[in-house]
């Protein structure tokens, strides 16, 4: 009998059809929209082959959380598949405490990918979550980006841990009363959580009142849909950047890169995200900071030094550079600055959010103002002072050294994460792949 509001599981299913087969991560709650997408997504995956990976994670935040956390897995065993069940262990923070489940999904999602070689976390957020957020950037003041909301496919927001990895939420077009009548239907059941009805979160404030204006008719479904006009444009304006980041910076492979000095004047309203790109490209930092990139334009218009969001705007040799802040990177400028530190990401060690370390037994430290004897000073003649002690010094067991980039033989240690940076930076998931091959060729031919 087909469902009076009309949703029908093979979209679902269709879109999971998209993917690689390499293994994917389920967020599972045991609630009706995870549940839901574990349906779809289980039949999915045993017909195509595909290890489907459940993680239920356990916030511990209320007594019945482990009873609830046991029942999911067992309906998930009952489809065939072997899920995970992660407890959040420990005090809660007393003040955002919803920000901080978030932070401790997304490092629990990366972790488990990462052991299983899954590329892809499947999320059963919905066309509500999508109104949600929207609403709730709309009452921050958020711009076009912010206003753009939630992406079917992103990247996983967390770097560098999250590197490589994507979430895809292929019911965000889908209401909850659809998938629960369809849950109904099927005969299944599912856990309501009570948090989400507790008016102590601002998420579920807003839940509360979008549905009290549904009720006077207010449509979310054309909030939603100015979601999507702002993701094109969105889209739309990346792809303009990325022409000027081809045309008008040069990455370099010591880490750096070369603004020609013409850039902010001829790229007109683009030039803010070619910045933003160049500063994600140099910091280390994949994420927009629109605040520091404005700051840094400003100084490139006006020809002055500047540093901000974890990048230096400098200037050698007749060149316009931008570069590692060593402020930043030694945490010497400030009590929020952070030491460089070698993150897990996988199989793989990134320092400093901008290199791919290969060898497991190389150390890598700053290579600071007082070189090593094997480093002549002739190597570091073409880089702008302020970038030198920030570079990273690789050192193999055997004592050889490598800077990337400028002195040793850089393949098979380390690998520059300035192209990947820049196409996270710009792109929500995959970058066009006219864009990336011509990046990448850029910067291997990028001079010192």
């Amino acid at each position: 009998m087909p469902l009076e509001l009309g949703f029908d599981p093979d979209i679902v299913r269709h879109r999971l059809e998209r993917l690689d087969t390499a293994p994917c991560l389920l967020g599972l709650s045991g609630g009706g929209d995870s549940t839901a997408l574990l349906l779809i997504a289980a039949g999915w995956a045993r017909d195509c082959g595909i290890a489907l990976i459940p993680v239920i994670i356990d916030h511990a935040i209320r007594a019945e959380s482990a009873d609830e956390a046991r029942r999911a897995a067992q309906r998930a065993r009952e489809l065939g598949l072997s899920p995970v069940i992660i407890r959040w262990q420990g005090a809660k923070p007393a003040t955002g405490l919803q920000a901080a489940a978030r932070d401790f999904r997304l490092k629990t999602f990366a972790s488990i990918a990462h052991q299983h070689d899954a590329n892809t976390v499947l999320l059963g957020h919905t066309l509500e979550d999508q109104a949600e957020t929207v609403w709730m950037r709309l009452q921050a003041g958020g711009g076009p980006g912010a206003l753009s909301a939630m992406a079917m496919h992103s990247a996983l927001p967390l770097w560098p841990e999250g590197r490589g990895l994507s979430i895809f939420r292929p019911m965000l077009d889908i209401s909850r009363a659809q998938l629960r009548a369809w849950l109904t239907q099927q005969g299944e059941s599912w856990v309501d959580d009570p948090s989400n009805d507790s008016r102590a979160y601002t998420r579920v404030r807003n839940r509360q009142t979008l549905a009290r204006l549904a009720k006077d008719g207010f449509d979310i479904n054309a909030l939603c849909a100015m979601a999507g006009e702002f993701q094109a444009a969105h889209n739309r304006a990346a792809d303009t950047a990325a022409k000027g980041v081809l045309q008008h910076l040069t990455l370099l492979p010591w880490g750096g890169l070369r603004l020609h000095r013409e850039w902010a004047s001829t790229t007109g309203g683009s030039a803010l995200k070619i910045m933003d790109a160049a500063r994600a490209a140099a910091s280390g930092d994949p994420a927009s900071r629109p605040d520091a990139s404005r700051r840094l334009l400003e100084a490139l218009q006006a020809g002055k030094p500047a540093t901000a969001g974890g990048a230096a705007l400098t200037f050698h040799t007749g060149n316009v550079y931008l570069v590692r802040d060593p402020g930043a990177v030694s945490g010497r400028a400030d009590n929020t600055a952070r030491p460089p530190r070698l993150t897990g990401a996988g199989k793989l060690r990134i320092w400093d959010g901008r290199y791919a370390i290969l060898l497991p037994d190389a150390s890598v430290s700053l290579l600071g103002k007082d070189y090593p004897q094997e480093i002549k000073s002739e190597i570091l003649t073409g880089i702008p002072p302020l970038a030198r002690s920030g570079l990273p010094l690789i050192r193999q067991t055997g004592g050889n050294i490598c800077l990337p980039g400028l002195m040793g033989e850089a393949r098979g240690l380390a690998i520059s994460l300035a192209t990947e940076l820049v196409c996270r930076n710009l792109f929500e998931n995959r970058p066009p792949a006219w864009f990336d091959v011509q990046l990448r060729g850029e910067t291997a031919q990028g001079s010192q």
